[in-house]
């Protein structure tokens, strides 16, 4: 899945990189914000870029790097990844549930279309573990990013930072250019 992933999903300016943290109510915004343009936009080609804006060993509340290994299952056994991105950030910021509770995450991959039982025991395993390492480094190191929600196309990129957010406006325009 890792190669499958890296080669295949390389960005270009047709394609719109989404950064973002399931942990993070920027991006829960964010992401709300990016489902009413992919309304207007239907043809948008995007590539999910999940990272973590508080990885282990840092202290935080609850860490979204198992909701992240639990994105890439979900995609690579052709599940319904905008209703697992939905339920995920609901669960983190509607119902108060921890995000890094492979039963918890189980329950709700169900819903979208994939087994559970493979679903927990991939989780279990850490096999897409290397992924979150790298797309932490991706986002972090390699684009440069301060915070999330940000977003890429080939070489032109739009972060938020500084406690600030980018709007549904700009990023509407970041689409367009």
């Amino acid at each position: 899945m890792s190669e499958i992933y890296e080669i295949k999903e390389r960005s270009d300016d047709k394609k719109l990189e989404v950064f973002f943290d399931y942990t993070c109510p920027y991006c829960y915004r964010g992401h709300k914000n990016l489902q009413e343009l992919m309304k207007k936009y239907q043809n948008l080609d995007i590539i999910w870029r999940p990272c973590e804006a508080h990885p282990r060993p840092e202290e935080h509340g609850v860490h979204s790097d198992q909701a992240i290994c639990g994105m890439y299952f979900v995609l690579e056994h052709d599940g319904d990844l905008l209703k697992y991105h939905k339920l995920v950030f609901e669960a983190v910021f509607e119902h108060n549930l921890d995000i890094s509770d492979i039963a918890v995450l189980a329950d709700i991959a169900e819903k979208c279309a994939v087994p559970k039982k493979a679903f927990e025991e991939a989780l279990q395993k850490g096999i897409y573990q290397k992924l979150v390492t790298r797309g932490n480094v991706y986002a972090w190191s390699e684009k440069d990013f301060d915070a999330v929600p940000s977003y890429a196309r080939g070489k032109k990129k739009i972060g938020s930072g500084n406690g600030v957010m980018v709007t549904k406006d700009e990023l509407e325009k970041f689409i367009n250019a």
